[in-house]
């Protein structure tokens, strides 16, 4: 799909919205539909991954000017009083596999309460409950048109495909204003997970890889498939995570979040290798007086492939990331900011593969949602970055990446 015939396909899509959109999408009950236009405007050196690059954000300077954010379909559909199904799709214009994929399809079942004890159970393909920013239909971030570098590498090389059963203990019903909640899944198809964030670290961007979908492998390590594809069972082993919520009168809310893939860092098929992944993830969202919103997270893990005598793995690398956010709304609008740091540290064998990275990144964004049906942000993005594996490809290791996106969102 290149750029040329994208922009004319958006141009129409864009049209098309505005005569038909409205009143023949919204007809159909538990639909949301977005079209996601960009004036994307980047200053970097390097190509991005989405181009099989080592650079950091979704667009470089050879995809400039009108590109397509995404198109969005999300679907919910209530089978019975109790149980109800979602399903989200999403185009993204930038030669993936399948021109239009899933990002997230799942049952989710919420019996009747009959005590304070609320149950919540899903069953499918979602995310894991990290995110304190991504909040809009879609896991799209409430505040930006990028989530933090956190967030991104969640929308990118993280779904639970299996279930999740969540127990929360309602304060109301015992004249109580904050809830509790306890959450634990049980997981599969997701061994490759770690090797995006090995070989090319953290980034920042709004592109979330669907389940059928497909990456450029920046170094050549992939395979026959001639890209890295996330959601596989290699070893035959179950992950699981395990977390929990504390939530007043949703003004405040803190999370965390304990995640282990159980990789089996020696376990191979035909085309790729399975990876140990495992992370611990805390963070809290403040609503506070005069529309002032500010959210932290902070996560920390490791990640590593290949047999070794101790079973860790042959390559071991460490991970960790931060971001604070502070936002603010007047009325209809939001202004928001937010900064990330960031790194990798390869910690055995290094010196046969050292993919350690180390950055931070400032972003800045406006918002305007006039009325229910369209969202005009504005976005400005400067990521620093170190990272050792641009020497292979005889790059400077240092580099700085901006970009500044302009987005025009029609929610049918």
């Amino acid at each position: 799909m290149n750029g040329a015939w994208l922009s004319r396909v958006a141009r129409l899509l864009a049209a098309a919205a505005c005569f038909w959109g409205s009143s023949v999408l919204a007809d159909v009950p538990g639909l949301d539909a977005e079209l996601d236009l960009r004036l994307v405007a980047a200053d970097t050196d390097l190509t991005s991954f989405t181009d099989g690059g080592l650079g950091e954000l979704r667009f470089d300077e050879d995809h400039d000017g009108l590109r397509l954010g995404r198109l969005l379909l999300a679907y919910q559909a209530h089978l019975l009083e109790t149980l109800s199904a979602e399903v989200a799709l999403s185009a993204t214009g930038d030669n993936d596999k399948n021109p239009i994929d899933v990002t997230e399809a799942f049952l989710e079942w919420r019996p009747y309460p009959r005590s304070m004890w609320r149950t919540r159970a899903r069953l499918g393909a979602f995310y894991p409950p990290v995110s304190l920013e991504n909040r809009r239909v879609g896991w799209q971030s409430l505040y930006s048109i990028s989530p933090s570098a956190l967030n991104t590498w969640v929308g990118e090389e993280i779904r639970t495909l299996g279930a999740e059963v969540e127990v929360t203990a309602a304060g109301a019903s015992k004249g109580r204003s904050f809830d509790v909640s306890a959450v634990a899944s049980v997981f599969g198809w997701n061994d490759p997970m770690g090797v995006l964030i090995f070989e090319r670290g953290w980034a920042i961007h709004d592109r979330q890889t669907a389940l059928f979908g497909r990456l450029p492998d920046p170094l050549g390590a992939g395979t026959t498939r001639h890209g890295l594809e996330l959601f596989h069972e290699i070893d035959n082993r179950a992950g699981y995570y395990v977390g929990g919520e504390f939530r007043y009168t949703d003004r405040v809310v803190l999370r965390a979040l304990h995640y282990d893939n159980r990789g089996d860092p020696a376990a191979m098929n035909e085309y790729e290798s399975a990876w140990l992944t495992r992370f611990d993830s805390v963070g809290a969202r403040i609503e506070l007086p005069a529309g002032f919103t500010v959210v932290s997270q902070w996560m920390t893990g490791d990640t590593s492939v290949g047999d070794s005598d101790d079973g860790r793995g042959f390559l071991i690398a460490d991970y960790d990331a931060a971001f604070l956010l502070v936002s603010k709304t007047f009325g209809r609008q939001r202004l928001t900011v937010r900064y990330d740091t960031f790194e990798t540290d390869t910690v055995r064998n290094e010196a046969i593969f050292d993919g350690s990275q180390d950055g931070e990144a400032w972003t800045l964004a406006y918002i305007f949602e006039p009325n229910e049906h369209w969202r005009l942000a504005a976005e400005a993005l400067r990521n620093d970055t170190t990272l050792a594996p641009r020497a292979l490809l005889g790059l400077a290791p240092q580099a700085v990446e901006r970009t500044l996106q302009l987005a025009v969102v029609y929610h049918f």
